[in-house]
């Protein structure tokens, strides 16, 4: 027994000086004089002190405050500044030395792995909050507010008589689908100018129509050069929104996938590929999109409306007509907003309000009225008959393409039950 205890001390010894080490090895390649071996007396420090009892520690640290004290006056003397993140990853580091010796791995290793990250990602940080606008902050935090403050306090089940209306299933949805939207917008910002691939793809995430507008914008001068860019970004749109609604339904409502994924995997194919098929020419600049943070309290809002309206009429729809009331109602919603018509129908599978058949049906509808929708967008902004054309013929061949997935999915369907059912027995 006394051997295994030497060994494990031992271990955590070695581990606790592993870790001072690393951290040190930052500072000293980063220039700064409390390097290598201090960070490592640091941690051996807090691993000894704790051994030897509470005031012991409290002990340690006070010491480690005053070498805190004496290099920042000296720092201050060279007149290089105050090291206040040198300062407290000592302080960290002492206590990660702490933590070993109680015998914890997996918080000291993960603490010291983040302070190492967040030390090497200096510049990096540095120049994210320089290009953070005062907008992209106000929508974060209304982010954190809706989803940390509201939501845990809304009543979870139906808060009307009928049993339509469920508010913190939809404020959920609201919740999740503005931080993927803001998360879409981020990637958009960092790379939309590099390239139209960036610009059309994330750029359809977020906002499929506002894309195409932004993008169509872009080619009304006449460059054919630009003009082809313009079209490969508005398929690529498509594509993304089209993906964007299959992983509603398959994070949401997984059983409703199956439904939907033949027709819409075959729309996404035909806009991914006359998408890859343009080329675009040397030595023109992709259009770049100027966006605005897709997230705010309005827009919030707005969507946690229309998800509500479509949930209480698809529920309505199909209550009164059955399984035509509600393609009727995703057909219209799908031209105000695809991604709503999507959520709204995994939520009422989730709800068991329609079968996840129709749920994935609803979707396919609404794909294609939010494609449908784009051509008159595009001659409304760039006023480019080969354009305008070129939009209307890659309509034409989704349009072919939904009618042939309509027509297989039966057969599909059959065959992937028959597969999903001779899983289940095995």
């Amino acid at each position: 027994m006394g051997d295994d205890l030497s060994y494990m001390t031992l271990w955590n010894l070695a581990i606790t000086l592993g870790l001072g080490l690393l951290v040190g090895l930052e500072r000293e390649r980063a220039g700064k004089e409390v390097g290598l071996r201090t960070f490592a007396f640091a941690s051996l420090l807090g691993f000894l002190s704790w051994g030897l009892g509470a005031p012991f520690a409290l002990a340690s640290l006070a010491f480690v405050a005053v070498i805190v004290v004496v290099f920042n006056i000296n720092a201050l003397r060279k007149e290089s500044g105050v090291e206040s993140t040198t300062s407290v990853a000592l302080f960290l580091m002492t206590v990660v030395g702490m933590l070993v010796a109680q015998g914890q791995l997996f918080l000291p290793v993960a603490v010291t792995i983040l302070v190492l990250l967040l030390l090497s990602w200096k510049e990096e940080l540095v120049l994210f909050t320089h290009h953070l606008q005062r907008n992209e902050m106000h929508a974060a935090f209304t982010l954190l507010l809706l989803s940390f403050v509201i939501l845990p306090v809304l009543p979870d089940g139906p808060v009307d008589p009928y049993n339509l209306f469920n508010l913190r299933s939809v404020w959920t949805m609201v919740v999740l689908i503005s931080a993927i939207s803001f998360g879409n917008y981020i990637l958009l910002k960092l790379y939309g100018a590099r390239g139209v691939v960036f610009t059309g793809f994330f750029g359809g995430l977020v906002n499929s129509q506002a894309t195409a507008i932004a993008l169509a914008e872009k080619a009304r001068d006449g460059d054919p050069a630009v003009e082809d860019l313009a079209f490969r970004g508005i398929m690529l749109a498509k594509t993304a929104a089209f993906l964007r609604n299959g992983l509603t339904l398959a994070i949401f409502a997984p059983a409703a996938l199956p439904a939907g994924v033949l027709p819409v995997g075959l729309m996404m194919m035909v806009t991914l590929f006359l998408a890859l098929r343009g080329r675009g020419r040397e030595g023109v600049e992709p259009p770049a999109i100027e966006v605005e943070s897709p997230f705010s309290l309005a827009s919030a809002l707005q969507f946690g409306l229309l998800f509500a309206v479509i949930t209480v009429l698809g529920a309505l729809a199909q209550h009164v007509a059955g399984s035509f009331g509600f393609y009727a109602v995703s057909l219209a919603g799908g031209l105000v907003s695809s991604a709503s018509t999507a959520a709204t129908a995994a939520n009422l599978v989730a709800l068991g309000r329609i079968e996840p058949v129709v749920a994935g049906s609803g979707v396919v509808l609404s794909s294609l009225a939010s494609a449908l929708v784009i051509l008159p967008l595009v001659w409304r902004s760039s006023r480019r008959p080969l354009l305008v054309r070129r939009v209307a013929i890659a309509l034409t061949l989704v349009i072919v393409a939904i009618v042939v997935g309509i027509a297989l999915n039966p057969y599909f369907l059959s065959q992937y039950m028959a597969v999903d059912a001779w899983f289940r027995s095995r």
